[in-house]
């Protein structure tokens, strides 16, 4: 007897694709800021927001291609890729950076990760109906 119910798995290929996508988009933003801040008098003090702005969009565009893509629980699509996106972002720091500590920072890049993430699968969702 089929079941009528569908895939249920998550599927990690949509996942890994999305996140790039993702990554891809924020790679692009940061190389257009720093020849930005680099060939202009722009001050470096707006960079730590812009920064925080990539990430977001970075994250959204993420959640976004995940739900249209899996065209069921964009949310939990979302979550998933703003977990991943974030955590990666966590190791490299903690390779990168001397002195990394795990505090309220670190702590609130997560949340924004799985709230972002989250929003994103949900307007994915609803860009497919």
């Amino acid at each position: 007897m089929k079941d009528n119910r569908g895939d249920r798995r998550i599927r990690m290929s949509i996942i890994l694709k999305s996140v790039s996508i993702g990554y891809g988009f924020s790679l692009i933003c940061f190389l257009l800021l720093a020849a930005i801040v680099t060939f202009t008098k722009l001050s470096e003090a707006v960079v730590p927001m812009v920064t925080q702005g990539i990430v977001i969009i970075g994250l959204t565009i993420s959640g976004v291609t995940a739900a249209m893509k899996s065209r069921t629980r964009g949310w939990l699509y979302g979550i998933i890729c703003g977990i991943l996106f974030i955590g990666v972002i966590i190791i490299a720091s903690w390779i990168a950076v001397d002195g990394f500590t795990f505090d309220k920072y670190v702590t609130s890049r997560i949340i924004l990760g799985i709230a972002v993430g989250a929003i994103g699968g949900m307007i994915g969702i609803n860009l497919i109906r």
